[in-house]
């Protein structure tokens, strides 16, 4: 757990959604950093997009998320002709009695050009298992270039309110409280 404004990660000191009051889990931005860079050394051009994924009833562990996840990334591997989808979940219960996931998507963003389409697909599929409707917050998406450590850090930034305390731990023994696709980085 850290409690500051920064986090120093692979090297980098980067600005975190983070303060003494609001704890964040060093392990999930260390997932978000390692998904990022991952993505980056496959493609020079990464479209980063944040979303939130709902559910109707409390479920113990994450087998709707999962199961979400893949057949969402099976839409977009077939759609965009890509074999790399990088993904980061956090699984979260506060106030609600059913638990909600906050949801960060990374995309070749030479195929991916807008993430509308991909909005659309993410809604479609929670309509079709009757979800309620995912929420998706305004300038949702960033697009990630390597070498451009400014937006870089706006989309780390971003994506390190996934890592924060608050809403965490409410769940099976067995479940996780975050998920991601592991990416591997491209050696050369």
């Amino acid at each position: 757990m850290i409690r500051a404004n920064e986090v120093s990660l692979g090297g980098m000191t980067l600005t975190i959604n983070c303060n003494e009051r609001r704890g964040c889990y060093v392990e999930v931005l260390a997932a978000l950093k390692q998904e990022m860079d991952a993505m980056l050394s496959h493609y020079s051009r990464v479209l980063f997009v944040r979303l939130d994924i709902r559910q109707r009833e409390y479920c113990g562990d994450n087998a709707p998320m999962s199961d979400f996840c893949r057949k969402l990334k099976k839409h977009l591997s077939r759609h965009y002709q890509t074999t790399r989808i990088g993904c980061l979940w956090v699984r979260e219960l506060e106030k609600a009695e059913q638990q909600h996931y906050h949801l960060v998507l990374m995309l070749d963003g030479h195929k991916v050009r807008h993430p509308s389409k991909l909005i659309r697909r993410v809604e479609a599929i929670a309509e079709g298992w009757d979800w309620p409707r995912p929420y998706t917050p305004k300038n949702c998406y960033y697009w990630l270039e390597r070498g451009n450590e400014k937006v870089y850090a706006a989309a780390f930034y971003r994506g390190s309110y996934l890592a924060k305390e608050r809403g965490k731990g409410h769940k099976n023994s067995t479940a996780n409280n975050y998920g991601r696709s592991r990416v591997r980085v491209l050696v050369d």
